[in-house]
């Protein structure tokens, strides 16, 4: 979202900058110039898997991004306020706005035809290359069109940059920022909200990218369709659950947060652009007013990315933004009217919503002992009491990572994946057999694992995120009372692994990877040339040990495509709870080692395998589907 809202501010500040000051002639001849510069960067694409891990991963991501797709979108992001302000030049007194309607229509019909249509029969590469050809006909055909428009009686008319039209208050500028500024919030938060506290169900972000989209298109399609004071009402409904949500959410069911969820995000982005279109000035100021919100926008997407983790450890400006935009119509609607009824009632309701969140938020009791908010999202240390024993827990979202117990007495034994008799407890102890062995850990969560180390073993873990690694070391005492040489090495596991030495780096008898408890699951770590990778640092008679546990992802299959097209035997271990508050949990294993695979203590701990070959999924850094592994 930071990425796009850049881009987008660059390109309607180069658009409002050439409409200002350059003749129409030239306008056309600059804009047809950068479509023709830009397909010399084509195709998009770019690599982005680098030799070396790296500790910024926001600074990574938007790299990338600009490398691969920043001028081709720079360049289509002008051209939207551009093609609206050349209609309104040989249109005069049709209002061009119905076009922004559309354009996000168009957005929404992309959003959608993405993971659903394009991705399950693409590749990533045939992504790009077909990406490329379509922009490439693209450039060919607005160019075409304007040559033609060129040619237009009513477009040789208009001489000058800028036509004469109604001036622009310093105050209206405020708004236009501040109303999309708070759609942007509003769409972020919404979206932590629903996929980090309800419920980490892959691709359940599209839903709050599409009701935003969606006000966009019933905002800017007719104005009529904005009833204002019958969404401000509905919005101080909206408001008073959304901070019932943001305290008691977690007591709802699944189905009644989203709906919930979705109403409220729904009806603030409502708000927020309704007003913005009420509030757009005539034709000749199209371009200040599209950059003006892109500047809003990208404000709120900072806000979002680089603000509020540093100052909050919760996702405070979910319930925040509601007074801020209550705060902010009153403002608006004093400086249009007055002290006239509606701004009266749009400051009580402020203060009413500020008062209820101040009352909750000191009555609340957190069960959180730890709590931390960064690029990764929250993750809380929490302790809860389970079959009359006391657990700590590490939560990210609603996906637990770890469990210990809190007395002393019991702090060695591992609980939750990977207790005794699973399937990852069952790979260390096998690999253990023969004596002290080196394993590796691509995933560290509590750290649990290192309870089954033994003197002479040493056990590396591999972690991305660094507030998992504090909570372990500082919560937790596993790493701590480990028997084995334990080692922690944060950045990205494959990147880690790819960049070892082979001169100084001992074979692996175990990989243990345990990673994909969550929606977005690191899909880089199970391809098939990412598995060649582990091949080569696992010793031959070794064990890839893979944590498969997914409320939302049916892993198996994937793992089965891999292991035959790599030529592993597969194990597949399913442990049932043993009582309510326990997990069930999966785990497979990859080998060739013979006396493992034919093991009698473990052929009566594993569960059969029957996946059809039809439904067995492969795959690589170019083609991987996680649609196709939904349950």
């Amino acid at each position: 979202m930071l990425f796009f809202q850049g881009t987008l501010l660059l390109g309607y500040g180069y658009s409002h900058l050439i409409a200002k000051y350059l003749p129409v002639r030239k306008q056309l001849f600059c804009h047809a110039s950068l479509l023709v510069l830009s397909l010399l960067l084509l195709p998009i694409g770019y690599e982005a898997l680098s030799s070396e891990a790296s500790q910024s991963p926001l600074t990574d991501i938007l790299l990338i991004l600009f490398l691969s797709v920043g001028v081709p979108y720079f360049t289509l992001s002008a051209t939207a306020p551009l093609v609206q302000k050349w209609f309104a030049l040989v249109n005069e007194g049709k209002s061009p706005y119905f076009l922004y309607s559309w354009s996000n229509a168009a957005s929404l019909l992309a959003l959608l035809s993405f993971p659903f249509v394009i991705e399950p029969v693409l590749s990533s590469s045939t992504q790009n290359v077909t990406w490329s050809l379509v922009y490439a006909v693209f450039v060919a055909a607005f160019l075409s069109m304007l040559w033609q428009i060129s040619k237009s009686e009513k477009f040789n008319q208009v001489k000058s940059a800028e036509q004469a039209g109604s001036t622009v208050k310093l105050s209206s500028f405020l708004f236009w920022f501040g109303y999309s500024a708070l759609g942007v919030i509003f769409l972020v938060a919404t979206t932590n909200a629903i996929t980090q506290n309800v419920a980490p169900i892959p691709f359940l972000w599209i839903l709050p990218l599409c009701l935003y989209l969606l006000s966009f298109i019933v905002c800017f399609h007719h104005e009529k369709w904005y009833v204002r004071w019958y969404w401000l009402a509905f919005l101080a409904l909206c408001s008073a659950i959304a901070i019932f949500l943001f305290f008691i959410g977690a007591q709802f069911d699944f189905i009644t947060q989203l709906v919930l969820f979705s109403c409220v995000l729904f009806t603030a982005c409502m708000v927020c652009h309704g007003e913005l279109a009420k509030a757009k000035p005539d034709a000749s100021q199209l371009t200040p007013f599209y950059l003006t919100m892109s500047f809003g926008g990208f404000a709120g997407s900072v806000f979002i990315a680089l603000i509020a983790p540093q100052i909050w450890t919760q996702f405070l400006e979910f319930p925040l933004a509601f007074i801020v935009l209550f705060a902010l119509i009153a403002v608006h609607q004093f400086n249009q009217q007055g002290m006239k009824k509606l701004p009266v009632v749009s400051f009580v309701i402020a203060g009413l919503i500020s008062a209820l969140f101040v009352t909750l938020n000191s009555a609340y009791q957190q069960t959180d002992i730890y709590q931390e908010r960064n690029f990764f999202g929250v993750l809380s240390v929490k302790e809860v009491e389970i079959q009359g024993e006391m657990e700590r827990r590490l939560i990210d979202g609603t996906t637990s990572h770890g469990t210990q117990y809190v007395d002393k007495n019991k702090h060695h034994i591992p609980l939750s994946y990977f207790r005794a008799g699973t399937g990852g407890a069952l790979a260390i102890q096998t690999a253990q057999q023969n004596g002290a062995i080196n394993a590796g850990f691509i995933g560290l969560g509590a750290g649990a694992l290192a309870a089954y180390g033994k003197a002479g073993d040493t056990f590396t873990f591999y972690e991305l995120n660094p507030s998992v690694i504090n909570a372990a070391n500082n919560y937790f005492t596993f790493l701590s009372g480990s028997k084995a040489d334990v080692k922690v090495i944060e950045g990205d596991a494959r990147l880690s692994l790819a960049s070892l030495s082979n001169s100084d780096f001992k074979p692996l008898d175990l990989l243990v990877l345990d990673a994909f408890s969550g929606d977005s699951i690191p899909q880089h770590l199970i391809t098939v040339e990412a598995i060649k990778l582990y091949q080569k640092l696992v010793k031959e008679q070794g064990i890839l040990a893979f944590h498969i546990s997914n409320s939302h992802l049916h892993l198996l299959p994937l793992m089965v495509g891999l292991s035959k097209e790599l030529g592993y035997e597969l194990m597949y271990f399913r442990t049932k709870a043993d009582y309510e508050g326990q997990h069930d949990t999966d785990w497979v294993w990859m080998t060739n080692n013979p006396a493992v695979i034919n093991s009698a203590k473990l052929k009566l701990t594993q569960t059969p395998v029957n996946v059809p070959k039809d439904k067995q999924v492969i795959w690589t850094d170019d083609f991987s589907h996680l649609l196709s592994l939904l349950k």
